[in-house]
């Protein structure tokens, strides 16, 4: 039997469940092979859903119409996202440090959703989905995500 697990460190579902299944593997007391590798990039259909939800999100949160958003009301939000991500739960990954050299200043700043692998991608997500169900703003999941998310659940 073959079955992947996608774990992801923030969640405690997701580690005990994989610790339980490698427990019960070892218990069993038949040879098994593990390959354990990071997440990719965040996927394209990922970061086209997270923009669908931050364009909904914006629409209710600026009291515009979709059409009438511009670029900057998604970016404040997607920054807002972040920002609000990051106090809550710290997450690395959220941010890199930059230095300017000449001067000698240091700063952390936030990092482009591009730069997230797909395991962090899917974790803001999840942030976002509930922060938004929070404010009674209902986002769908579809597509990849549901089946990353379905995968972590199941």
């Amino acid at each position: 039997m073959k079955k992947e697990y996608v774990v992801i460190p923030a969640r405690q579902d997701t580690v005990d469940e994989f610790l339980r299944a490698i427990s019960d593997q070892i218990d069993s007391k038949e040879a098994f092979k593990v390959t354990v590798s990071g997440l990719s990039g965040g996927s394209l259909p990922q970061k086209a859903l997270l923009h669908i939800w931050v364009r909904e999100y914006a629409a209710i949160y600026f009291r515009k119409h979709k059409k009438a958003l511009t670029g900057d009301d998604e970016t404040d939000i997607k920054v807002m996202m972040k920002q609000k991500a990051y106090k809550e739960y710290g997450w690395d990954f959220l941010t890199k440090k930059v230095t300017n050299h000449d001067l000698g200043i240091s700063a952390h700043i936030l990092k482009s959703i591009a730069e997230y692998s797909k395991g962090e991608l899917y974790m803001f997500m999840e942030f976002v989905q509930a922060y938004c169900a929070t404010q009674g703003v209902i986002l769908e999941s579809s597509g990849e995500y549901q089946n990353l998310k379905d995968q972590s659940m199941s």
